[in-house]
């Protein structure tokens, strides 16, 4: 490979590094946002949604190259989400069981 070309790739390699950061710190955002809605539907399909983006922020968390408070932030939105997953489905749950006969 020349010089340049290894420049070049360098160069995309930190624009996609750059990337990351300005998605991870996007989602960051709407967890936080979406955080304050209390209004959300509580559904099996909520919650199974919440889930996957919990998985996700877990995926993405563990990137090489990604600074380490980003790692740390997607952890703990991952982990929000879970939280509100788990809250949603036992809000079902309590419903369905109070309206058994």
């Amino acid at each position: 490979m020349t010089k340049t070309s290894i420049e070049e790739l360098q160069a995309e390699i930190q624009h996609l590094r750059d990337l990351v950061t300005f998605l991870s710190v996007a989602l960051l955002r709407k967890v936080a946002l979406d955080g304050l809605d209390t209004g959300a539907t509580a559904t099996t399909a909520n919650a199974d949604q919440l889930v996957r983006e919990a998985e996700e922020c877990f995926l993405c968390a563990k990137l090489s190259g990604l600074r380490a408070e980003i790692a740390e932030g997607l952890q703990v939105a991952g982990h929000e989400l879970m939280a509100r997953a788990v809250a949603m489905e036992t809000a079902l749950q309590r419903t369905a069981r109070k309206d058994r006969p």
